[in-house]
């Protein structure tokens, strides 16, 4: 959750969980479709106004294919 709440940088994202940066870049597009954002502010912003999103999400967690 910190993660979210900070909302690190990619770069530092891919050094924090040793992630390749396009793994992180289609996590992050994936975030995005799931709050119907443009960008990483509206969703912080809706999971400010809105926190119990964050459990529901499942936003955090790694997809591997």
């Amino acid at each position: 959750m910190h993660r979210v709440q900070a909302w690190l940088a990619s770069q530092e994202v891919v050094w924090s969980l040793s992630r390749s940066p396009r793994t992180i870049e289609h996590q992050v597009f994936a975030v995005l479709g799931k709050f119907n954002a443009a960008n990483r502010m509206e969703v912080l912003l809706r999971l400010r106004g809105e926190p119990w999103l964050l459990s529901t999400a499942d936003i955090l967690q790694v997809h591997e294919n």
